[in-house]
């Protein structure tokens, strides 16, 4: 593993990503950002596809009385993101779990999904990037499917998504009669948009 340090936005506090892996960019602070919107006291939080955990890292910080786990399928990335939340002395429960098949009952879920279906571009001679980047063991199904399992009536789940993936995002959440709320981002010359999810009816 090639380790690289990287600030936090808290004082003292230290965090390592995997220079092999996705790296951490202004995605990963967004979706920060609008968890912590969240003013629920006690709930459960899920990130599906945490990676290293800065997320997650950075939430726990954030919010000291949540209980949240983090799932991604390397398990590389989460012995690192165990190693990265005992540097912030936070605690935090990251499990080696497909989200395919990972089972439990959440509060909020968020997730910054594979964008990329397979076979959609050059892959990189990283596997591990090629895993978060690509559609290989992720598919949005997949993830609609987690939120129809995992979340609680009264949840929500918060994703992101590049543009070009809107509407296919809109009808699967249609058809598995899902409440959804979209608004765009625009960072440089990449468009994506944060999907606010509920159970029909909340």
């Amino acid at each position: 593993m090639d380790t690289g340090e990287i600030i936090l936005p808290f004082e003292g506090k230290r965090f390592f990503q995997d220079r092999r892996s996705m790296a951490v960019s202004g995605v990963s602070q967004l979706l920060y950002e609008e968890a912590i919107k969240d003013e629920r006291e006690g709930i459960a939080l899920l990130e599906a596809g945490c990676g290293a955990g800065i997320v997650c890292v950075m939430t726990a910080l954030s919010r000291p009385d949540w209980h949240i786990t983090g799932i991604d399928i390397q398990p590389e990335l989460i012995e690192l993101a165990r190693t990265n939340a005992a540097l912030s002395e936070v605690e935090i429960e990251f499990l080696v779990s497909d989200i395919a098949e990972h089972n439990g009952k959440y509060d909020l879920i968020i997730s910054n999904p594979p964008w990329r279906k397979k076979g959609s571009g050059m892959l990189s001679p990283h596997h591990s990037r090629n895993i978060s980047r690509f559609e290989i063991h992720c598919e949005m199904d997949d993830v609609i499917s987690l939120i129809l399992r995992c979340l609680k009536d009264d949840g929500k789940a918060l994703l992101i998504y590049p543009t070009e993936r809107m509407d296919e995002l809109l009808q699967k959440a249609k058809n598995a009669e899902l409440d959804i709320i979209t608004n765009i981002i625009q960072t440089g010359n990449k468009a994506f948009f944060i999907a606010t999810i509920r159970m029909e009816n909340q």
